[in-house]
């Protein structure tokens, strides 16, 4: 909460980026997806979106995230 504003469990990519503009990373293999769930900013709340369109919103980059 101190950092985004947000409590534990309900950080959103497009709130922390509009608020912060804080750099917003996205796992490469949600780019071949139709859609993923992100939170809205509320616990229990999310929504269904297009990750390209979710990563041209929030200016967000592409990375292998994952760990190995």
């Amino acid at each position: 909460m101190k950092t985004t504003g947000y409590v534990h469990g309900a950080n959103t990519p497009v709130g922390i980026y509009e608020k912060h503009h804080y750099p917003i990373y996205i796992d490469q293999e949600a780019q071949s997806m139709d859609f993923i769930f992100v939170s809205s900013g509320q616990v229990g709340r999310s929504v269904k979106l297009n990750p390209v369109d979710l990563a041209n919103l929030v200016h967000a980059d592409f990375a292998p995230l994952q760990k190995q």
